[in-house]
Formats: structure tokens, C-alpha cells, sequence
């Protein structure tokens, strides 16, 4: 594992941890736990594995999926380079009899950022006042089933107020003809700076505003000092595509995320 690496899954981690009111971490050998006793759900809830030996890989998903079960979580393991040969573990999580449900790029960028053109769409900071709106426009971005909602607002929404301890954060929408049509999180860690949350309602999309809020958070991250920018999203997508083909982010990794195929 290189220390970009290193540093992206780490960064990633405590933003997860952050979220949802703050989760649990527990270190296992080969692994770290993410409980959130708050809020449901594999993205606040899951097994990463680190530096993960053949010997480990059993006893991390026996343990992992027992802490998770201790609070009526499923099972669920992220992996990345951070784990050690991906190839190697994922052969034996399908011969375990799980299987991949999702691929993210992670992305980064070198801030400064490279001059990327500017916007005329609206986008702006908001405060709790407007956290309704935005919680309300991230649900319909990302198109989720009603019963979903509820976690994705109990799961975002603390974070406006609290970040975390060291951590900085701010929302924002944006707008198009008065309404607000998408959504963007910037939460900062040390020198680096995520790039979350960011959705757009299916009816505004093609119309430049996702390109819009990524420059919006990455602007902020470079008057707030910040040097590397990182984002995630899933391998092969539009807003892959867009990143680092039109805004100079380039793929630092791949993550992939695993569920039992069966009951273990």
C-alpha cells in the first residue's frame, strides 16, 4: 500500500466515522469495524480490511460481522489496496461466498486545482436553517427508495454541526430557476479535503450543475489551505468521467464493497 493510499482510506474512514452522530471503531487483526449505533446502513456500518494475511481474512469477517450484528447490522466489507492483494482477497471472499455489490473510484486531485473555467449556476453555502432543503434535495439525487430516507438524512445532517473533533465542514446547494436542485458536502481532515454528498435531481442533470459544485467545494478547499482533494463515486460513472476527463482529478484506487452471498 502507497501512502496515498493510506492516507485516502484513512481520511475516508473518519468522515464515515463521523458521521451518522459519531460510530464505534474497533481494530481486528486484518481489519477495522465501523458500528453506528444511530444509523443503519453498509456505509456507515461495515468491515475495511488492512493489511489483511490469508490467516486474518476468516477471523476478521467472523468478528467484524459479530460486532455489527450486535447492533442488527448486516455484514459488509470494504476492500482496497489498503488491504494488501486485492486480487488474492477477493478470490477468497468469493470462494467465502460473498459477493461484490459495487465498485467506487477514489479520486484525487493535487490544490490548488487547476483553473477549470467558472459557473454561472448559483451555488451556495448553507446554515441549519436550510438543512431541510438540503437533506430533502440529496434524497431525491440519489433516488432512493422512501424507507431509505430517513437514514440518509440521520446519516448526513449531524455533520453541519459536527464534524469532529479537528474536522471542518460545510454544505451546499445549488440552484437553477429558484429551486434548489443539488446538493455538495465538504468535510476536511488535516490537508485533505472530501468531496461528499454531491447530488443532482434527476430532472436538472446534463445542465452543468454537478460540474459546478465539485469547483464550488474545491475552491473552498484551497482558500482553507488544504493540498490534495479526494471524492468517491462508482467506478465507470458520469461523474468518474467528468472528474477526470474535464476537472484534473486522476483515479488514486478502486474500492469495492462485499456482502454474503449466503448467511454466514
Amino acid at each position: 500500500m502507497d501512502w496515498m493510499t493510506q492516507r485516502l482510506e484513512n481520511h475516508w474512514l473518519a468522515c464515515m466515522a463521523a458521521a451518522g452522530g459519531g460510530g464505534r471503531v474497533t481494530r481486528l487483526p486484518g481489519a477495522l469495524v465501523v458500528v453506528n449505533p444511530n444509523v443503519g446502513g453498509c456505509a456507515l456500518n461495515f468491515i475495511t480490511l488492512r493489511s489483511t494475511s490469508p490467516d486474518d481474512l476468516g477471523q476478521a469477517l467472523e468478528y467484524g460481522a459479530a460486532l455489527l450484528a450486535g447492533e442488527q447490522r448486516p455484514p459488509a466489507v470494504f476492500v482496497s489496496p489498503a488491504a494488501g492483494s486485492v486480487e488474492e482477497i477477493e478470490q477468497q471472499l468469493s470462494r467465502k461466498r460473498w459477493r461484490c455489490t459495487t465498485r467506487q473510484a477514489v479520486l484525487a486531485m493535487d490544490l490548488p486545482a487547476p483553473d477549470a473555467g467558472t459557473e454561472s449556476l448559483h451555488v451556495q453555502t448553507i446554515g441549519p436553517d436550510q438543512l431541510d432543503s438540503w437533506a430533502d434535495t440529496l434524497v431525491q439525487g440519489y433516488e432512493v427508495s422512501p424507507h431509505a430516507a430517513p437514514d440518509i438524512r440521520a446519516a448526513w445532517a449531524p455533520l453541519l454541526q459536527a464534524p469532529g473533533e479537528g474536522c471542518w465542514s460545510q454544505f451546499y446547494l445549488a440552484w437553477l430557476e429558484g429551486s434548489p436542485v443539488g446538493t455538495g458536502l465538504l468535510w476536511s481532515q488535516g490537508e485533505i479535503a472530501g468531496l461528499y454528498c454531491g447530488a443532482v435531481i434527476p430532472t436538472a442533470r446534463r445542465r452543468g450543475i454537478e460540474r459546478a459544485t465539485v469547483l464550488r467545494r474545491l475552491a473552498e478547499a484551497s482558500s482553507r489551505g488544504a493540498l490534495v482533494a479526494t471524492l468517491q463515486t462508482e467506478a465507470g460513472s458520469p461523474v468518474e468521467h467528468l472528474c477526470v476527463h474535464r476537472l484534473g482529478f486522476r483515479v488514486a484506487h478502486y474500492r469495492s464493497l462485499w456482502v454474503p452471498a449466503t448467511k454466514l
